[in-house]
């Protein structure tokens, strides 16, 4: 019995040994070359991000793959480098400098993320999503879909400057609350949001599908729609809601503009024109 138990213990443990070396190589550790994140010298691309972010924002743009900066457990595409300078120079035109013309220089340099991370595909869920922009802690914005981007393309702008405008808008109110009414006009948000189409979201008073996740973003989304749409494609939307909903997306409205107002001093509706004039200038 002894005789035939201990080769089986050694087969069991060279096994194990086996099966350890294994999972060593598939160490997540592990580098992944040919992505652009190991070594590199600097160009162009790195010359015009110091110039236009750095030296006036302090902000850093990172656009080599780094996979500490993303999510481990998704499968993600490098962003494209000719892609890099249109989108930050298509960020700085329509979401810098309409601020900065309504709040000062300084407005952006103290609230504004201090590094934007590019990404070049969509972020998956398993729920059937997508995440197109997250924000950590204010101070990290990272953007998805960028190889998609085209700056001719007013849709694929204004959908990068929703995400902006979203994260953004969660800096703010991260640093001054908005008004505790706000949660209180609608309270039917749900975290299966997106089992609702834009026009029930709509008809229930919520600017977007989004919206419906919680008041955080219910605030956010009315943000980001209300300076990307403009006051017209806003009044628009309200005006094909069903009558409650439009009282209450009247409501938002108000205590977002007497949020800026009150919070940081801002005009919103001529922060409003001067975005929506900074997207058809493009």
């Amino acid at each position: 019995m002894r005789l035939t138990i201990i080769p089986f213990l050694l087969l069991l443990l060279s096994v194990g040994l086996l099966a350890s070396c294994s999972k060593d190589e598939d160490n997540p550790d592990t580098p992944l070359p040919g992505l652009g994140g190991e070594t590199w010298a600097e160009g162009p691309t790195d010359t015009w991000l110091f110039q236009n972010f750095v030296v006036p924002y302090n902000i850093e743009v990172k656009y080599r793959f780094d996979r500490y900066e993303v999510a481990l457990n998704k499968t993600l595409a490098p962003v494209r480098e000719d892609k890099v300078i249109p989108v930050m120079e298509t960020i700085r035109q329509t979401w810098i400098n309409p601020y900065t013309l309504v709040a000062g220089e300084n407005f952006i340099k103290t609230y504004a993320p201090k590094q934007f991370v590019l990404v070049g595909s969509a972020q998956y869920n398993t729920d059937g999503t997508i995440v197109l922009g997250t924000a950590e802690g204010g101070r990290k914005v990272i953007l998805f879909v960028i190889n998609d981007f085209d700056k001719k393309n007013k849709p694929e702008v204004k959908q990068m400057l929703h995400t902006i405008h979203h994260e953004f808008g969660h800096i703010l109110h991260q640093t001054i609350m908005y008004p505790a009414e706000f949660k209180t006009i609608t309270t039917d948000y749900t975290a299966t949001w997106y089992l609702s189409s834009l026009q029930e979201a709509r008809s229930k008073g919520y600017i977007t599908e989004y919206a419906r996740n919680n008041p955080d973003d219910d605030f956010v989304e009315m943000i980001s729609i209300m300076l990307i749409e403009g006051k017209a494609g806003f009044d628009a939307i309200v005006a094909s809601a069903p009558p409650a909903a439009q009282q209450f997306l009247r409501q938002k409205e108000q205590l977002v503009v007497r949020y800026y107002k009150e919070a940081w001093n801002i005009d919103f509706y001529t922060l409003q024109s001067n975005a929506q004039a900074a997207i058809n200038a493009l």
